[in-house]
C-alpha cells in the first residue's frame, strides 16, 4: 500500500468533482451550505497545520497506468470530498445546535414518557403506553396481557415467559417489557439483551449498594427512545444512548449509557459514539452558562457486551488492555465491578 497526503486532479476533474458535490448537496438536503468552485482544490492540497485527509491505497492508485486506475483515483477523490462535506456540515451543524440547548425540568409530556404507538396517534389517552401487536391465533399471550392490564399492581414485579419484562423502581416508568419473539411486535421495542443485562446489574447493584455507597444519593433511570423521541447527538447519524442516568447527590449528574456489542466498532478516534464523554464536559460548561446551573455535569459510557478477549485484538490497534477502554469510558459487562465503577467516577 501507498500513503499520500495531497492528490490534485486536473482542472477538469476539479469542475467535475465540483459539480458531484452541488449535486452531493441536494440530494443530501444541506440547502443551507455554499459550495465555492476551489473547495475541491482547497481541500485536497490542505495541509497547514494538517492535511484535511488521508488514503492508503495501492501505488497504483496514485500512479494510474491505465483507465481503470485514473478511474480508482476520481473514485477515491469523490468519496473524500464528500466525506469531508458531510463531516463539515455535521460539526456546523451540531456547533449551531449546541448553542442553543438548555436545561429543563423532565416533564410527563415528554416524549420520552409520553410515547405512544405512532405519530398518527394523538388521543391522549394513548399516551405513556405500550401497544403490542400479536396475532389473534397468540390466545395464551392476549390472556396474559389481559390479565396484566386488570391487575397491574399485583403483577408489574412478576416476569412471566409469555411477557417478559424488568420491574426497577428506579426507572421513571415501569415495568420495562423485553424483546421476546420476532412476530410479537412492541411500541416502544423491547429492551434487548444488552438492554435488558443493564437494566438488571443496575437493579442488583442499586439493592446492593443502598444502604452503602448510595446512601443520601438519588438515582433515576430512563429508557431513551429513538429518533423524534429521545435526547440525541449528531443528528445526522442519529446517535441516540439507550439510557440517561441521573445521580443526584451534591451535584445533579446525567450520565447517557450504551450497552452494545462492539466487534464492528471503528478505531476510537473515528467513533463518535466511543467519544462522547470527550465533548460532553465542554457542552456541560455550555449550557450551564446558558441556564445558570453550575450544579449539572454531563458524561456518557459505552457497556460492550463484547468479551474483552474477543475485542482488544480486533479494536483500534490491538494494543487497548481494560485500562485503556476503562480510561475511555468503555467498559465491559463481564467486569463485575463496572457499575461501581460508573458511580464512583460520577460522586467523585
Amino acid at each position: 500500500t501507498h500513503e499520500t497526503q495531497t492528490i490534485i486532479p486536473s482542472n477538469s476533474n476539479l469542475n467535475k468533482h465540483y459539480f458531484d458535490l452541488l449535486d452531493y448537496k441536494e440530494r443530501k438536503g444541506f440547502g443551507n451550505l455554499i459550495v465555492q468552485s476551489d473547495v475541491p482544490k482547497r481541500i485536497l492540497t490542505h495541509t497547514e497545520p494538517k492535511s484535511l485527509y488521508r488514503l492508503v491505497a495501492e501505488e497504483s492508485v496514485f500512479k494510474p497506468q491505465s483507465f481503470g486506475d485514473a478511474a480508482r483515483l476520481q473514485e477515491a477523490v469523490t468519496n473524500i470530498l464528500r466525506k469531508y462535506m458531510d463531516a463539515f456540515y455535521r460539526s456546523r451543524r451540531e456547533r449551531w445546535e449546541s448553542s442553543y440547548l438548555v436545561y429543563k425540568a423532565l416533564h410527563e409530556s415528554d416524549p420520552n414518557l409520553s410515547f405512544s404507538y405512532s405519530d398518527e396517534v394523538r388521543d391522549d389517552d394513548y399516551a405513556g403506553r405500550y401497544m403490542i401487536n400479536v396475532q389473534q391465533s397468540e390466545s395464551e399471550l392476549i390472556s396474559e396481557i389481559q390479565k396484566f392490564i386488570n391487575d397491574f399492581d399485583q403483577l408489574c414485579e412478576e416476569e412471566t415467559e409469555e411477557l417478559p419484562r424488568i420491574y426497577f423502581h428506579r426507572h421513571l416508568y415501569h415495568p420495562l417489557l423485553k424483546a421476546h419473539r420476532d412476530e410479537i411486535k412492541t411500541s416502544p421495542l423491547g429492551l434487548n439483551d444488552s438492554e435488558s443485562q443493564f437494566v438488571q446489574d443496575m437493579k442488583n447493584f442499586w439493592a446492593s449498594e443502598k444502604d452503602t455507597l448510595l446512601v443520601g444519593v438519588e438515582v433515576f433511570l430512563l429508557r431513551n427512545l429513538e429518533r423524534g423521541k429521545g435526547i440525541g447527538f449528531f443528528e445526522e447519524r442519529g446517535f441516540y444512548p439507550d439510557f440517561i442516568l441521573w445521580i443526584i447527590a451534591d451535584q445533579q449528574h446525567i450520565v447517557f449509557v450504551e450497552p452494545h456489542g462492539m466487534l464492528h466498532a471503528n478505531a476510537y478516534r473515528h467513533d463518535d459514539k466511543a467519544r462522547l464523554h470527550e465533548r460532553l464536559p465542554e457542552l456541560e460548561k455550555e449550557i450551564g452558562m446558558r441556564s445558570n446551573r453550575q450544579d449539572v455535569t454531563l458524561d456518557s459510557y459505552i457497556i460492550s457486551a463484547t468479551p474483552y478477549g474477543d475485542l482488544h485484538q480486533r479494536y483500534d490497534d490491538g494494543s487497548w488492555d481494560i485500562a485503556k477502554f476503562a480510561d475511555a469510558h468503555i467498559l465491559f459487562f463481564e467486569q463485575n465491578d463496572y457499575m461501581k465503577r460508573i458511580f464512583e467516577e460520577q460522586l467523585a
